[in-house]
């Protein structure tokens, strides 16, 4: 089983530097690595969560509100992913987009907007994004394309205004203690008209380009 799991990332890799050439350029790739990813796919939820605090190089989660949204954020990304039966290629691409989204957020100070339009440019392929970075959705059916966005307004874009205060306004505080799961606050709330709007609207286009 070692060895098939070897020979496909091969496989993939290799896909996914064909894929490069003369391919539109999106999102980084670089988040984590296929063998990473490969590793991840093969654990639990749990040994999910041990080994993306080692890859992300979380040191200070019992210390760290932030580190532990963060973990928490890629886990229950992973693990969704995972659970939608992706490929370790569609794994690595959805993991680099859930990473895209973030840092447009926390890095780039980008506002609710401009990072929905980053997206819909990344979904849909047209144009390049602001970050001008390396990337292919192409890797996704409709369908998947489909779910990614329902999974990415619930998870991110309906507690936007939260994750901007987390990383922008609020001062780091110590955990007392990390016994019980920590989560950011997410107030039952519809997400906001924009992110709705959006949803529906990136759904519309790419139903049009199935029926292409």
């Amino acid at each position: 089983m070692a060895e098939r799991a070897q020979e496909e990332v091969r496989d993939q890799e290799e896909d996914h530097d064909q894929d490069d050439v003369g391919g539109k350029e999106i999102i980084n790739r670089n988040f984590l690595s296929l063998s990473q990813i490969t590793a991840l796919s093969e654990e639990n939820l749990e040994g999910v969560e041990k080994k993306m605090e080692e890859f992300l190089n979380l040191t200070q989660l019992k210390t760290s509100l932030k580190e532990a949204i963060l973990l928490d954020y890629y886990t229950a990304g992973f693990w969704w992913a995972k659970e939608m039966n992706f490929s370790l290629i569609q794994l690595s691409g959805f993991m680099d987009l859930l990473n895209f989204i973030l840092e447009n957020l926390r890095d780039k100070h980008m506002t609710l907007g401009n990072n929905l339009k980053e997206l819909e440019r990344a979904m849909t392929g047209r144009g390049k994004t602001d970050s001008e970075e390396g990337g292919d959705l192409n890797l996704f059916s409709i369908e998947q394309a489909k779910a990614i966005i329902d999974y990415l307004v619930i998870s991110l874009f309906k507690h936007y205004k939260e994750y901007e205060y987390l990383f922008h306004l609020r001062r780091e505080e110590p955990v007392i203690s990390n016994e019980d799961e920590i989560k950011l606050d997410q107030p039952a709330v519809s997400p906001s008209a924009s992110a709705r709007e959006f949803q529906a609207d990136i759904n519309e286009k790419l139903q049009m380009q199935e029926e292409a």
